[in-house]
């Protein structure tokens, strides 16, 4: 059993809140108590899984995760300082020079419970996200981007802390609110792509550059383009069109579609790669926004996607623009197998 493992299946989850001070522990299985994070008086606001170990805020933070996730919200501490003072509170031996640890292995199962607990309040809206202690560079160069579009994006090197050596992106949702942040690799040992701050962010619940890019979003007639990623973004921002956003990988939501509502925006024009996984995740997306938004698909070369293409290449690609029929005539209907 890996170290982060044998940590977690240590911790009592009734000692680990008294230990940071929670008011009116009750129950089992799922543990309520006054929230310790925000301080709240609410006995059942915050609830404490102690089979899963996974813990869930209703009021007042909004947020949850895993019991790294909440001696992180608790010391303002980085993961491995989390980890570290979870084993020695539980007395838990690790060989911190030979043993791996792993950030990300238990993000989905936290994931999957945030969604049930955001469900049973009927919750849409995540809450402000604050910064966490680190220092953060201007770029003047990445990825051959302009200044104009690092500035747009709020691209940062962070030079000290935990995300330290990782081009730092901005997750904001359409009140242009900072609900996250994410950290990506630019050295070869950095294991981990993308390293997201809070650790079990529900990207489903944003669409990010939607509140950013608003104006231009009106300007263009209420028309935005949904992209796979922030760099395909920052790509058709750079080739002028601003009136650009994108989901945090290829998945579409309900709760997408709601902060489209808001933004006011009528016509929707996807982008996702165009490979199989890029071709499914368009097919589901329409799904969801039939009925709801005028739709067309932007249509890069096979195996390509936006950043793999020049600005005067994605003027063409806009001009070129499929009404979903043309597409689906194309490519089909049904999901690739």
């Amino acid at each position: 059993m890996k170290p982060v493992e044998r940590i977690r299946e240590a911790v009592d989850v009734k000692e680990l809140l008294n230990v940071y001070g929670a008011q009116r522990i009750k129950g089992s299985g799922n543990v309520r108590s006054c929230c310790p994070i925000h301080q709240g008086d609410n006995p059942s606001a915050f609830v404490f899984s102690e089979r899963e170990k996974l813990w869930y805020c209703h009021t007042g933070c909004m947020r949850g995760g895993d019991v790294y996730d909440f001696v992180m919200e608790m010391e303002e501490c980085t993961f491995m300082e989390a980890v570290k003072k979870l084993a020695d509170l539980f007395k838990v031996k690790v060989d911190w020079e030979n043993e791996e640890i792993e950030e990300n292995q238990f993000r989905e199962q936290a994931k999957a419970f945030i969604e049930r607990m955001m469900k049973k309040k009927n919750v849409h809206v995540l809450p402000a996200f604050k910064l966490p202690p680190m220092k953060l560079a201007k770029i003047k160069e990445y990825r051959g981007y302009s200044p104009e579009t690092i500035e747009a994006w709020k691209l940062r090197m962070c030079v000290e802390g935990e995300l330290k050596d990782r081009i730092v992106i901005a997750f904001e949702d359409v009140d242009r609110r900072l609900v996250g942040i994410t950290g990506r690799a630019t050295l070869a040992e950095q294991k981990e792509k993308f390293l997201h701050r809070p650790r079990n962010l529900h990207t489903g619940y944003f669409l990010t550059g939607l509140g950013r890019n608003l104006e231009h979003v009106k300007n263009a007639g209420n028309r935005v383009k949904i992209v796979e990623g922030v760099f395909d973004a920052c790509r058709w921002y750079e080739a002028g069109f601003k009136n650009v956003c994108a989901p945090i990988g290829l998945f579409f939501t309900d709760e997408h579609v709601l902060q489209l509502y808001k933004a006011g925006v009528t016509i929707l024009e996807f982008g996702f790669d165009n490979d199989k996984a890029g071709r499914n995740g368009i097919r589901k997306a329409i799904k969801k926004a039939r009925g709801k938004f005028d739709i067309y698909v932007l249509e890069y070369e096979q195996g390509k996607d936006a950043d793999d293409h020049s600005p005067e290449e994605l003027v063409q690609v806009d001009q070129n623009k499929l009404s979903i029929w043309e597409w689906y005539e194309k490519y089909g209907e049904e999901l690739e197998k």
